[in-house]
């Protein structure tokens, strides 16, 4: 919670309890009503107003979510040659969601991260994978390729094959898109 909403908050809290104490002393002393009557409406009006203002400063959203670019240390996705030297990138910061695959004259769907020209590039399929951004992780699933999506785990070091449901992704991690290698940094 930032300092300005806790300051915020705060305010109304006070505001609340002051004009309440107020109109209930007011009211308890049960003084000639002919001028301040209008001074009772008045602190009762602040009241619910110093209330209203504090439901919503208590409703509202705890904030922005994190942003893709900071979750897992996730930010850019890059293509390696056979030297493990990097060739391209595509950068991962803002997205939720980037299609991996090999653009086709043919096909409707746009290809967010183009393979095609890349030397397995005829092994990819249009549509081959998907990254997705849920939850504060990267998720990496296979659309129903023939070569199928395989994740290197940098935690174990260990090649994955995904299967039926998304894998989550770490930074470093490396992604095998038929043969093309790809870093997740």
């Amino acid at each position: 919670m930032t300092r300005v909403r806790k300051a915020k908050i705060a305010t109304d809290a006070v505001i609340f309890l002051c004009s309440g104490g107020a109109a209930w002393l007011l009211y308890r002393s049960r003084p000639e009503w002919s001028w301040l009557s209008g001074i009772f409406i008045g602190l009762v009006l602040c009241m619910v107003g110093a209330a209203a203002d504090l439901g919503i400063q208590c409703l509202k959203k705890k904030g922005p979510p994190m942003p893709p670019s900071r979750a897992m240390g996730i930010s850019r996705l890059i293509l390696l040659d056979e030297q493990d030297k990097p060739v391209r990138h595509w950068e991962l910061t803002g997205r939720t969601c980037a299609v991996i695959g090999r653009r086709d004259e043919d096909q409707e769907e746009e290809v967010d991260i183009d393979l095609g020209d890349c030397e397995y590039g005829a092994f990819i399929d249009p549509c081959h994978g998907i990254l997705n951004f849920c939850m504060d992780s990267w998720y990496v699933e296979d659309l129903g390729s023939k070569n199928g999506v395989m994740v290197r785990k940098v935690e174990d070091g260990v090649c994955y094959k995904v299967l039926n449901r998304p894998c989550r992704l770490s930074a470093g991690d490396i992604l095998y898109i038929a043969n093309t290698r790809l870093l997740l940094t």
